[in-house]
């Protein structure tokens, strides 16, 4: 690997997965059921001479959609398997057609250099260096969706002249293709979030991405930043000697970042399913062929991953990290965020796919061709 640029993988699906692709829907309304299948109506193709009188009620509507359907004035876009039922204008999220798209790779392959970075400070210099880092650069009163941006600079920035202002974020080099679909099937599925007492919290219909399916993608970095572009960092900086780590991106420092977060996020899944499984699986929530799966999982070569909708902050943020060295912190975090939210924001649910087994949502294997 040593000196390549460009990096080739499959992302191979183990459990249920779901990216979605940002389009509400509504059953009955977008998409009806046609036999064993949901047909997504293709309402870009409609002759609207042709439909005659439209109805202003929507129950109304409802039933001329299913009559347009028969007689031929409306087609199918595509049709997906059902495996559930499904009630009248219940919200369904379908997948994009790139299935898993590459903005959902990059922003999880993001999240993991992070997370190795994060951890090499907690590692190489003391844990106490790395709980400095993140009090001092996580800023818990400003918007959610800003409370990390110092401390992404902090990682991931690179000061810029003065003449040019601003900060060069390293991973901008980073280049992720669009997936070739090699194989891959999906179907409209039911999940289930449920606390980790066994009770039913919530439900929504997701087209889930099935096991079994392969899509295959190529990383490429560009060329280092040129010295003529960016600052030197203070050598005297806390962890300047960590940042050097990704100061110049190798498909190796790639993968290196992705399997120390894969392996994390594997050992707290596995944690969770050995502290909660019996109070699960006596409410008929039986977890044993989800943790067989990843245990197998953990004993590959291929690199785990946890990508997409419904796989909780900890594939999605640095709550493993803060835990493990800054729990205080991750503790206001929750608290600050539930507030916000107005429910809870912790990892005390699991969120379920029935697929004959439950299965949580969104584990894969990157394997390196």
């Amino acid at each position: 690997m040593n000196g390549l640029e460009t990096l080739r993988f499959r992302i191979e699906v183990l459990t249920p997965l779901h990216v979605w692709d940002g389009e509400p829907r509504r059953w009955g309304l977008d998409l009806v059921p046609a036999g064993n299948y949901a047909c997504l109506i293709d309402f870009e193709r409609i002759d609207a001479s042709k439909l005659g009188k439209v109805p202003a009620r929507s129950g109304e509507f409802e039933q001329s959609i299913r009559r347009w359907l028969d007689a031929g004035t409306l087609k199918c876009s595509r049709k997906i398997p059902l495996r559930t039922a499904l009630k009248s204008r219940e919200d369904v999220k379908l997948l994009p057609p790139q299935l898993i798209p590459a903005s959902t790779l990059k922003g999880y392959i993001r999240t993991a250099v992070l997370h190795k970075l994060i951890m090499e400070v907690a590692n190489s210099q003391s844990a106490q260096a790395a709980f400095k880092l993140l009090t001092s650069s996580v800023n818990l009163s400003t918007d959610p969706k800003r409370m990390g941006v110092a401390l992404e600079l902090e990682l991931l920035g690179r000061p810029r002249l003065p003449k040019q202002g601003g900060y060069a974020d390293m991973l901008q080099r980073l280049i992720v293709s669009e997936p070739m679909i090699t194989k891959a099937s999906s179907s409209l599925s039911r999940a289930s979030v449920v606390d980790v007492g066994g009770n039913l919290v919530a439900e929504f219909v997701l087209e889930v991405l099935e096991p079994g399916s392969k899509l295959e993608y190529e990383l490429r970095i560009l060329g280092p930043l040129s010295s003529n572009s960016i600052k030197a960092r203070d050598e005297k900086a806390a962890v300047s000697r960590i940042l050097q780590l990704y100061a110049n991106l190798t498909p190796q420092s790639i993968l290196d970042g992705l399997t120390n977060f894969g392996r994390a996020l594997l050992d707290h899944e596995l944690d969770k399913i050995k502290r909660f499984y019996k109070p699960l699986a006596d409410k008929g929530f039986d977890l044993a062929t989800y943790r067989d799966i990843l245990e197998r999982l953990a004993s590959e070569r291929c690199i785990p991953v946890r990508l997409g909708f419904a796989t909780g902050h900890t594939a999605k943020t640095m709550a493993i990290a803060m835990q493990k060295v800054a729990p205080q912190l991750y503790s206001q975090l929750c608290n600050t965020m539930g507030k916000r939210l107005g429910r809870l924001w912790d990892d005390s649910t699991f969120k379920l796919v029935n697929f004959g087994k439950w299965f949580g949502l969104g584990w894969a294997r990157l394997c390196v061709m």
